[in-house]
């Protein structure tokens, strides 16, 4: 017979992830970037270009690595889009 044991709701934090708090963050954030980006028509070149940033690490974060940004930056990219 299996037996389940339960423990904090958070993956990360189970995984031992330094930053296991902010990650979850951090997605909600990129997954309202990309809303944005969808919405105003911004191809990954525009949106990189409006943002200051290298395409190529635009479309890391997008794709799930952004352990090397912190949230902070993250909403400014998103508040950089959502006035435009």
């Amino acid at each position: 017979m299996f037996r389940f044991e339960y423990g904090p709701t958070n993956v990360y934090a189970q995984l031992g992830f330094a930053d296991a708090e902010e990650i979850p963050l951090k997605a909600e954030i990129v997954k309202d970037i990309t809303v944005s980006m969808r919405a105003a028509g911004f191809t990954l070149s525009d949106a990189a270009s409006l943002l200051g940033t290298l395409q190529s690490d635009l479309a890391l974060v997008l794709c799930g690595k952004f352990q090397d940004i912190r949230a902070e930056e993250l909403r400014g990219w998103l508040a950089s889009l959502s006035s435009r």
